[in-house]
């Protein structure tokens, strides 16, 4: 308990010493530079370099440094779990925003993907939706574009980046 309270007063005292630097340097350099242009920028960057100082010695001495080093390394770890968990679907994304930015796919065209063919009536971010000829819908995942042979048939639309 006593080495927690002087870790304290350790710590207070090094941030009043801080503060003090800090205020001191406010004064020195609005009373003897103020003439000179950009006088308030050196105040800032000077406790800048004091606020960074001061954090990185607070953070050494109480351990702070090794306590953020285990938070990066567990919030890393989980990404790697999610990224593992939701790899289809980020495939699906990644392919959705190909889809979306590239102009081989649009709604209208008609696709044949392995035995399926159908006319895309929808484009989604993970998903596009095409309509057989008996009606019926058809859900294609976005990471078949990338993945499989697909056959594109485009409906009868101007070409935007013909030449006339």
């Amino acid at each position: 308990m006593i080495q927690g309270i002087e870790s304290f007063v350790y710590m207070v005292i090094s941030i009043a010493i801080s503060f003090g630097l800090v205020m001191i340097t406010r004064k020195i350099v609005n009373n003897k530079l103020s003439d000179l242009e950009g006088s308030q920028k050196l105040i800032g960057i000077i406790t800048i370099v004091i606020a960074v100082s001061e954090a990185g010695y607070l953070a050494i001495n109480f351990g702070l440094i090794e306590f953020a080093l285990e938070i990066i390394t567990t919030i890393g770890v989980g990404m790697v779990f999610l990224g593992i968990a939701f790899q289809h679907q980020l495939k699906n994304i990644a392919s959705g925003i190909g889809l979306f930015f590239g102009h081989e796919v649009n709604v209208g065209d008609i696709v044949k993907i392995k035995d399926e063919k159908g006319t895309i009536i929808e484009i989604h971010l993970t998903k596009t939706v095409a309509l057989t000829d008996e009606g019926e819908r058809i859900v294609i995942p976005n990471q078949k574009f990338a993945e499989e042979v697909v056959t594109i048939k485009h409906a009868s639309r101007e070409d935007p980046f013909s030449k006339k």
